[in-house]
């Protein structure tokens, strides 16, 4: 799914906190060499947006790569355990000819989905255009892991899943404001803490993005 941006006038809502008690883990592939400053203060602010919803996530940095050996982190994808690539620009032809995307999530009719994409020029263009700073990057992390998280269909009309982020959105990405619903809050909890129990899937990732059964 695609994540825009727009530049008129818009609404969002601010959920209040509740205590974390399920937890996910992120691979991240940075293939756009992002600046390791900027990275950390994003994932950060990802972090504090699912941690507002009950969620506590890590993020376990794979590329590039400084050891010989990686985290077994990086190659384990299941329900609880997602691959998020920060690429240098959109792939297919039909994302690149349109400056307001800046991600999406591969999410099957059933909504599964294990790979999360940000294309990271158009991230830049809005963040240095708005002053934004981490901002962005952080709410586009949290907006990508959130499709996989909430399945299809999971655009809202306001707050973090908006799928397309206005005026007063944008503001609220300043102030650290934009947040999941509290109805999202709770399906990203329960979904989190039914798979604890039941992980149907489990697959070896590589870099590349290719995938293979164990």
């Amino acid at each position: 799914m695609m994540f825009l941006v727009a530049a008129s006038p818009g609404f969002g809502q601010t959920p209040a906190a509740v205590p974390a008690r399920a937890e996910i883990t992120i691979s991240v592939y940075d293939y756009a060499r992002v600046s390791t400053e900027l990275l950390a203060a994003a994932e950060e602010d990802a972090r504090r947006v699912f941690r507002q919803a009950g969620v506590e996530t890590v993020w376990a940095t794979c590329l590039p790569k400084l050891e010989k050996i990686q985290p077994s982190d990086c190659y384990i994808v299941d329900t609880t355990h997602l691959m998020l690539k920060i690429l240098p620009r959109a792939i297919s032809a039909q994302a690149r000819d349109r400056s307001d995307v800046l991600g999406m999530a591969l999410v099957d009719g059933k909504g599964v989905g294990y790979y999360a994409y940000v294309f990271y020029d158009s991230v830049q263009r809005v963040a240095e255009e708005r002053k934004l700073g981490h901002a962005v990057l952080g709410d586009v992390l949290a907006h990508e892991i959130g499709h996989l998280l909430l399945g299809s269909n999971s655009h809202s009309v306001s707050g973090i899943m908006s799928a397309h982020w206005y005026g007063e959105d944008l503001r609220r990405i300043s102030e650290a404001a934009m947040l999941f619903t509290p109805s999202q809050a709770r399906m990203l909890r329960d979904r989190l803490e039914s798979h604890k129990v039941d992980i149907p899937f489990v697959t070896r990732a590589t870099a590349t993005g290719l995938e293979a059964p164990f």
